[in-house]
């Protein structure tokens, strides 16, 4: 080092040691002095949290036991409760939560029925208190494309959708598609529809919006619409409703285990005698759904059928529905009922050797093979809202050529043209 930089060193150093010196004689603020070195802000108790799921025949007061809420507090939680959910009717699978704080006392109880809130009980005052709180969803339009190679359910399950999109396929299009017996390797679908999301996964959909199916080469389109001042309905991209007089089936998804015939050999009796329905086996309790509009004519035991409902339906038509295990709630003769609406469960009463339901048709006194009944669909939009439906529809049969999820512009361009609600 020079011998001018060292010197310029030393009356640096003794400039920093004159101020410290003189630092040290100066007065200090009393304020200083008081003033804390550093703001610790309070810390909430710690807390203890707990979870559970409501388990198959499990009651809302088991629940709350098994995650540690004080059983002299159980009763009050529950009369909360029930000034909210039905709780006789609450579905396994509801999550609770329990929050505790380091004392042991139970600040809160939440409890999530369903996708759509929360229910959160509290405690103040002595008392419990229920309030609702929405919980925070992503929704998004969707364009769902797949085909078939073994199943519906296995195809809309192979496109990273729920199988819950496969019922609601099927009933789309159940009117034109026996989806019990016509299903074909390589058929094709897409529909554009509302998916709704929350914490990370699909809870829930809206309806369909629209939707294409490709059964053995042929083509069919529908289309959500409704006229002013009317329900929604599913038309094809003529203007004709889907929608007809009867089902194809009395269950969504099931399999014909026996056909109508005149000389079927009968399991229970050993000998060949006419099979005047149709049978679809599937599990006991299974839902059985009326085929159409009509008025319960009878419901009661009829010797080797069972448990039995009869329909009266226009047109000089009945249906009955045989081996039920029981009939759904309200549902008794002269009790009008809508096509659709669950009538009875799956059972095996009666002469059966297995769960199942017989299908029968009667037309004006004579049966007739259930498969072959057919209906005339709804009448046609009028004519004045053609141009409507029409603009409507040239909108969203194209969207299904390219899967996908719509961007945000074109979900809001959507919903200002649409003629029906695209959300649920």
């Amino acid at each position: 080092m020079r011998a001018s930089d060292r010197g310029f060193l030393a009356v640096a150093a003794g400039m920093v040691l004159g101020a410290l010196v003189a630092g040290a004689d100066a007065p200090v603020p009393t304020q200083a002095l008081l003033r804390p070195l550093v703001a610790v802000p309070s810390l909430p108790p710690p807390e203890v949290v707990q979870r559970g799921t409501l388990r198959a025949g499990e009651t809302i007061t088991g629940l709350l036991l098994r995650l540690d809420v004080p059983p002299a507090q159980v009763g009050a939680h529950v009369a909360a409760v029930a000034s909210h959910l039905e709780v006789r009717a609450l579905p396994v699978g509801l999550l609770a939560e329990t929050v505790v704080d380091r004392h042991g006392s139970l600040r809160a109880v939440r409890l999530t029925p369903d996708w759509r809130s929360t229910l959160v009980l509290e405690t103040s005052g002595g008392k419990v208190h229920a309030r609702r709180e929405a919980r925070p969803v992503e929704r998004e339009m969707v364009v769902v494309q797949g085909s078939v190679r073994s199943s519906l359910f296995e195809a809309v399950k192979a496109t990273g959708e729920e199988e819950i999109l496969a019922l609601q396929l099927a009933e789309l299009f159940q009117w034109d598609v026996d989806f019990h017996r016509e299903v074909r390797a390589g058929d094709w679908f897409a529909f554009l529809v509302e998916r709704i999301r929350t914490d990370g996964r699909t809870v829930a959909y809206g309806p369909i919006v629209a939707g294409a199916y490709v059964n053995a080469g042929r083509r069919l389109d529908a289309v959500r619409y409704a006229i002013v001042g009317g329900n929604a309905g599913y038309y094809d991209p003529s203007g004709r409703p889907l929608r007809k007089q009867f089902l194809r089936s009395p269950l969504r998804f099931s399999r014909v285990t026996s056909r109508f015939s005149m000389k079927r050999l009968h399991p229970v009796l050993g000998r060949r005698i006419p099979h005047y329905g149709v049978d679809y086996g599937a599990p006991t309790g299974t839902p059985v759904m009326a085929t159409g509009d009509g008025v319960v004519a009878y419901t009661g035991w009829r010797g080797g059928g069972g448990n039995t409902v009869e329909l009266r339906h226009p047109g000089g038509i009945s249906t009955a529905y045989l081996h039920l295990s029981r009939f759904a709630s309200g549902v008794r003769p002269g009790v009008r009922v809508t096509q659709g609406q669950v009538i009875g469960y799956v059972g095996s009463t009666g002469l059966s050797t297995g769960p199942h339901v017989d299908y029968r048709v009667k037309r004006n006194g004579g049966f007739v093979n259930p498969m072959s009944l057919g209906g005339e669909p709804a009448p046609p939009l009028p004519s004045k809202e053609l141009p409507r439906f029409e603009a409507w529809r040239g909108i969203v049969l194209p969207m299904l050529a390219r899967p996908g999820t719509l961007p945000r512009s074109s979900v809001e361009a959507l919903a200002a043209a649409a003629p029906v609600s695209i959300t649920s």
